[in-house]
């Protein structure tokens, strides 16, 4: 009978750790993608390139996907580029003003065409 209350005793606290662990590990990742977007971004102007979008896309505060949008643009649209990036998964984005605007964001770079004339931000 010991055995077994301490088989059973082992299973719960390996199930309890594992679930504390689990838990810590989203917790860091949530952590990260926070910071990622909070993070200030202040590019020059150093460009005198523009493009079209390829297909309707959101402009970006920050240069990932997760950091929320400053509204999305049709097919189209012309964006006056000022720099590019790459962010920390390799994936280039361009900063830039949408024509007829006063709205600036980042553009992941597959999204407009062409992608010419464009200096890196630093």
């Amino acid at each position: 009978m010991k055995l077994k209350a301490r088989v059973v005793s082992l299973l719960s606290t390996t199930a309890l750790l594992g679930g504390v662990l689990v838990g810590l590990g989203a917790t860091s990742a949530s952590a990260s993608a926070a910071g990622v977007c909070d993070t200030v971004y202040v590019p020059p102007n150093n460009s005198s390139g523009s493009g079209t979008l390829r297909w309707d896309s959101a402009i970006r505060p920050k240069p990932y996907e997760s950091c929320g949008s400053h509204g999305t643009f049709t097919a189209g649209t012309k964006i006056y580029y000022w720099c590019y990036i790459y962010n920390d998964y390799g994936n280039m984005w361009i900063y830039g003003r949408v024509a007829g605007t006063e709205t600036k964001g980042w553009i992941y770079a597959p999204n407009v065409a062409p992608v010419s004339d464009v200096n890196r931000c630093w």
